[in-house]
């Protein structure tokens, strides 16, 4: 193969791999997005119980910092994802 055929061939690899990285991304955005509704929901949820319930704090802690991981995973694919998204 020479090297040209080589080049082109190695273009063609890279190619394949951006749109695979692009479908996991989207996969990606749309599990968090979907995560993030249900973490919410909770939420919403637990909130009224809160100031009375040590427990229901516990478990609004954790999902306030789920929540906030969540948001950074779907900031990070919107910009892998550019303005395809």
């Amino acid at each position: 193969m020479d090297q040209t055929s080589a080049l082109r061939k190695r273009l063609g690899d890279l190619s394949g791999l951006e749109a695979q990285t692009e479908a996991v991304e989207r996969k990606i955005l749309e599990a968090s997005r979907d995560r993030l509704d249900v973490v919410q929901a909770d939420l919403d949820r637990l909130r009224p119980r809160v100031a009375l319930d040590d427990g229901a704090a516990g478990a609004y802690e954790k999902l306030i910092i789920e929540r906030g991981r969540l948001n950074t995973v779907v900031a990070n694919a919107l910009a892998v994802l550019g303005s395809s998204a």
